[in-house]
């Protein structure tokens, strides 16, 4: 479950051009979506809530120390080829779909359900973007193993130069 929402943290990367689609959008991109620009990243993942009642106490202050976190990454012309949406996919550990994704003047929101180890999980993001920077709010809600829950964290996320 950590890899899935580390990956889908780090790869929400600036998105705030046009491009409004709905369906199967995996591999979809749109001519004019907007592609975050390649370079170096730093990004920060802050836990806002961890809501599963069936979990041990400790789990949440567990998650929280895991997920708390700044990294650097870079995304190489090649990363960003096919677009926001595919790479977001790409991201996922299981079989991904969007179920909604919308980018348009700076403002980001996208649903995708995921399948992961045979339990569904469904993820929204909402925030803001431009090609050099973003702020996230992602919404986590299925089974996580020990059954229902949510999750929220907040991803901030800025270009601070090539790689």
């Amino acid at each position: 479950m950590r890899v899935l929402i580390l990956g889908a943290a780090a790869a929400i990367v600036a998105v705030a051009g046009a491009g409004v689609a709905t369906g199967d959008l995996s591999a979809q991109v749109i001519e004019d979506e907007m592609r975050p620009m390649s370079g170096h990243y730093r990004a920060s993942i802050s836990l806002v809530s961890a809501e599963i009642p069936d979990a041990p106490p400790q789990m949440a202050d567990m998650m929280g120390q895991l997920m708390n976190r700044d990294f650097d990454y870079c995304l190489s012309p090649q990363d960003i080829e096919e677009g926001y949406r595919s790479m977001m996919n790409r991201s996922q550990q299981g079989d991904c779909s969007y179920q909604r994704f919308r980018a348009v003047d700076g403002e980001i929101d996208a649903e995708m359900v995921c399948n992961v180890d045979g339990r569904q999980m469904n993820m929204s993001m909402q925030g803001t973007g431009s090609p050099t920077s973003s702020d996230v709010t992602m919404m986590m809600s299925g089974d996580f193993g020990v059954g229902p829950g949510s999750l929220t964290m907040r991803v901030v996320q800025q270009r601070t130069g090539d790689c």
